[in-house]
């Protein structure tokens, strides 16, 4: 089994199971000579409830998951080149596929013990990744490591896709220092897309306790008026 095959199995766990399943990946990744990228995999993190749905996901309903991501990829052709037709279609079969998603999702977290509330982010986190190629990708990997939101932030974070490898034999070099090279990469973005990702909160909040002020002087305001016709 080759390393890809290894973190494709590893986000596939029980999540119980994921922390030592990582350490036994980056303790053997070790033994092999690998040391950097043994640190890389041992930082990996744990994923989230709702993400560790999606990535079940991605290995029980593989027709469903196929659908929403064909539909993903048509979305933003079909807004490029305005075919309004083409939009509509897409849109419908994301929606239909998503509907599907959904509904394992929550039979996913009944059966597992899991909130409601989990399978909602999870499918909120399926479509946002379905529009874009990153996302895509891991969603097909099953190797989603982020819960996303849709638009207007489709933020994605996860493992990238290592190069794979047909046998044990040691890796070239040219092949570890590009794996590194993308990790780090990917990293960095993540550590900026959750920066955003927090701004945007932020930002929210602020935006809903100005809107509630404003709410409770209208409020006053009215009751003041109202004093006054008395």
């Amino acid at each position: 089994m080759g390393l890809e095959d290894e973190l494709d199995r590893l986000y596939a766990l029980p999540l119980n199971e994921f922390t030592a399943a990582r350490d036994e990946i980056a303790k053997r990744l070790r033994a092999e000579g690998e040391r950097e990228l043994a640190d890389e995999v041992k930082q990996l993190r744990k994923p989230t409830v709702a993400v560790w749905l999606v990535n079940r996901l991605a290995h029980e309903r593989e027709v469903d998951l196929k659908r929403l991501l064909k539909a993903g990829e048509a979305l933003p052709e079909a807004q490029a080149s305005g075919n309004a037709e083409a939009f509509s279609k897409a849109r419908s079969d994301e929606q239909h596929a998503l509907e599907r998603l959904a509904a394992g999702a929550r039979e996913l977290a009944r059966r597992e013990g899991v909130g409601a509330a989990a399978a909602d982010r999870a499918t909120q986190t399926l479509r946002a990744a379905s529009l874009t190629p990153e996302g895509r990708e891991l969603l097909k990997r099953g190797r989603l490591t982020e819960e996303l939101e849709p638009p207007g932030f489709e933020a994605l974070a996860g493992m990238p896709v290592v190069p794979r490898k047909t046998t044990r034999a040691a890796p070239r070099r040219e092949d570890t220092k590009e794996a590194r090279e993308r990790v780090r990469k990917l990293q960095a973005e993540e550590r900026q897309l959750a920066a955003a990702a927090r701004e945007l909160r932020k930002q929210a909040d602020r935006a809903e306790a100005d809107a509630e002020a404003a709410t409770k002087r209208r409020a006053e305001a009215e009751a003041e008026l109202e004093r006054l016709k008395a």
